[in-house]
């Protein structure tokens, strides 16, 4: 019975001890190009008529991925990449996605039609006209 009890006792002590675990919903997609992307949707935020979110790609010549934040314009798939990181960086925020913004850039560029860009600003348009009263915005 002491022996329950102190194994009942070690379980509950190592699930309190255990840090909480995020994860990241990337969502694939395949640019018409024929390049894949990842678009993390619990990324997605609208702030002052601009769209914020997360893309995870592999740049060309490089065996690793990349995640870039995204910044494009409401009405035009104008764009720009305002953060990059490695993946490990990306997943030690854990979901932070209140400094999404903090890079926010009034110098937006053409993105390249069917490019992976193109691709997930597409996606996120779309998720937003389906869902504009689960996502926030300012």
């Amino acid at each position: 019975m002491a022996a329950k009890l102190k194994l009942t006792i070690i379980i509950f002590l190592f699930c309190l001890s255990v840090a909480p675990c995020f994860a990241i919903n990337w969502e694939q997609h395949k640019s018409p190009n024929g390049a894949t992307v990842f678009l993390d949707t619990d990324s997605i935020k609208v702030v002052d008529g601009y769209y914020f979110y997360n893309i995870k790609l592999r740049l060309p010549g490089r065996k690793d991925f990349t995640v870039s934040t995204i910044q494009s314009n409401h009405s035009h798939p104008f764009s720009a990449c305002i953060n990059n990181y490695k993946p490990a960086e990306y997943e030690a925020l854990n979901g932070d996605y209140d400094n999404i913004t903090k890079n926010k850039t009034e110098n937006l560029e053409a993105i390249t039609f069917q490019s992976c860009v193109h691709t997930c600003y597409k996606r996120v348009k779309t998720i937003l006209q389906g869902a504009n009263s689960q996502i926030t915005i300012n």
